[in-house]
């Protein structure tokens, strides 16, 4: 294992936990407590991790707000940016659903609808639709984050491998016009980043809040994306940057 893998392994750890001792990922990753110490050093010095005596925990602008508070966060963009994005879903269309919040408000929109599949790792988007017998589920499976509800891994990468879809919904923890697209667990954007790959049309779910932003991991660039549906507060400069790059931007009203 190299030390960029570690190191990766190392974050997703202190996300799951919040904090973290040597002694414990030295036995986790079975390595040397100063091979873990010197990690440790690199990660704080790029801003991810704070360390602290015999240990670390995230630095504060990369902790992961929880997914029932992000759901009551912007409700009323994250509803009218859905209500635009179900206009984009056709009978017969197979579609992937991110995981996020922004997604959920979608799975809520289009609970009712009829003749679509939905690709998506997110049991609670699972259970919005589950009791519709016209939507066709498909689960790719993996390892279930716990305390987010979501599903991630290699098993969940490899099940993605041949599946392609007409259109995906995306959602992020942060846009930025020089990084691109960002999120905050290295597993959850790697499938992201597998799936936005895989769509004919790549439509971007965020309200404005997440514009200027970055979370730790980037899962695109604004070059894999077709299509950005946001809402009437996004900074106009923003907005003019991003159609600058022929990305498509659409205000939910």
């Amino acid at each position: 294992m190299g030390p960029e893998e570690r190191r990766s392994k190392i974050v997703s750890y202190i996300q799951e936990v919040n904090t973290v001792r040597i002694q414990e990922l030295s036995k986790r990753l079975k390595v040397t407590r100063e091979t873990i110490r010197k990690d440790l050093y690199h990660l704080q010095e790029a801003g991810v991790i704070i360390k602290t005596h015999g240990g670390a925990i995230l630095e504060d602008s990369n902790h992961e707000v929880q997914y029932a508070k992000r759901q009551n966060e912007h409700n009323v963009e994250k509803e009218t940016i859905a209500r635009l994005a179900a206009t984009y879903i056709e009978p017969g269309d197979c579609i992937y659903l991110d995981y996020g919040t922004t997604t959920y408000a979608l799975a809520q929109e289009i609970r009712h609808m009829t003749n679509i599949s939905v690709v998506t790792n997110t049991i609670p988007i699972i259970n919005v639709l589950i009791n519709n017998p016209k939507i066709e589920i498909i689960i790719p499976g993996g390892v279930v984050r716990k305390n987010e509800n979501s599903m991630y891994g290699q098993f969940a990468i490899n099940s993605l491998k041949d599946v392609y879809v007409k259109i995906g919904f995306f959602g992020c923890g942060g846009i930025d016009p020089k990084i691109g697209i960002t999120n905050h667990h290295i597993n959850e954007s790697l499938i992201s980043a597998e799936m936005i790959k895989k769509c004919q049309t790549a439509v971007l779910l965020a309200d404005h809040s997440k514009f200027g932003n970055r979370a730790l991991n980037r899962s695109a660039t604004l070059d894999d994306v077709d299509i950005i549906i946001t809402d009437r507060s996004l900074d106009v400069e923003i907005a003019s940057q991003l159609m600058r790059r022929e990305i498509e931007v659409c205000i939910a009203k």
